[in-house]
């Protein structure tokens, strides 16, 4: 008897389980992402391009999106705090990465009145660079050179913990270069009444195609690259692209 009623309870248990999980709408996971950074990350991570894309790419789970900094997400990960992470470089570990989700138009940007002209990463060299946290690990090795750890420049590097951080003070400050994605860098700026005509964009960079969603389950990772596929397929991807306005310069659906 006392059998019996050990697997009624577990029965119970394991059937409350489920309809919890059905009634929030799949399987619970806690995702990383930026702060707000429009059009990629809206309304505390209620909208945006990003959002939307992991959302829809995982329709059998139940996201709640942890916002914090830029360079927290990676470490959040992988300490276990939570189950995804948007927009992480991928690493040789232990962890599990997307596909290519998203590509960013990183440029050199500098207000057109303090007239500085730079053709190259070198030409950064002396000057004072603001960006985001965790910049210099992402932008290839000769800016890891440059403003890394144990770089040549480091001294001349600021790293903004948010995107309207990084647009704010780039207003403030003179004679200083934004290393940041155009979309970011216009839409704060248009909110800060400040406009386009007003800076000079200098492409030195590659245009970056490896930012992807880190997981800490290979499976949530092969369903999520599933989902990727399937709005690619269905044309959803575009649609998504069109909604936040947003031009890619680099196809992750190719």
């Amino acid at each position: 008897m006392r059998m019996r009623s050990l697997i009624a309870v577990l029965v119970f248990m394991f059937g409350a389980l489920a309809q919890a999980i059905a009634q929030s709408g799949g399987t619970p996971l806690k995702v990383a992402i930026a702060g707000d950074a429009p059009p990629y990350v809206i309304n505390n991570a209620s909208s945006g391009l990003e959002v939307d894309i992991v959302r829809e790419a995982l329709p059998g789970y139940s996201l709640r999106f942890m916002q914090m900094g830029f360079a927290e997400t990676a470490p959040a990960l992988e300490q276990g705090k939570v189950q995804a992470a948007v927009n992480v470089m991928k690493k040789d570990d232990d962890l599990f990465y997307s596909n290519n989700m998203i590509s960013f138009a990183n440029y050199g940007i500098t207000k057109a009145s303090d007239k500085m002209k730079i053709d190259s990463i070198s030409d950064l060299a002396g000057k004072k660079v603001i960006t985001w946290q965790g910049a210099p690990m992402d932008l290839g090795p000769e800016f890891e050179k440059m403003y890394g750890p144990n770089g040549t420049q480091r001294q001349n590097i600021v790293q903004a913990p948010t995107a309207s951080d990084l647009v704010a003070q780039f207003w403030k400050m003179k004679d200083v270069v934004a290393v940041v994605d155009m979309e970011l860098f216009k839409y704060f700026s248009n909110k800060m009444g400040y406009k386009m005509d007003q800076v000079n964009l200098f492409q030195i960079f590659p245009l970056m195609t490896d930012f992807r969603v880190g997981f800490r389950d290979q499976k949530v990772r092969d369903d999520f690259n599933r989902g990727l596929a399937e709005l690619c397929r269905t044309g959803r991807f575009k649609e998504l692209l069109k909604k936040y306005d947003v031009v890619q310069k680099q196809d992750v659906c190719k």
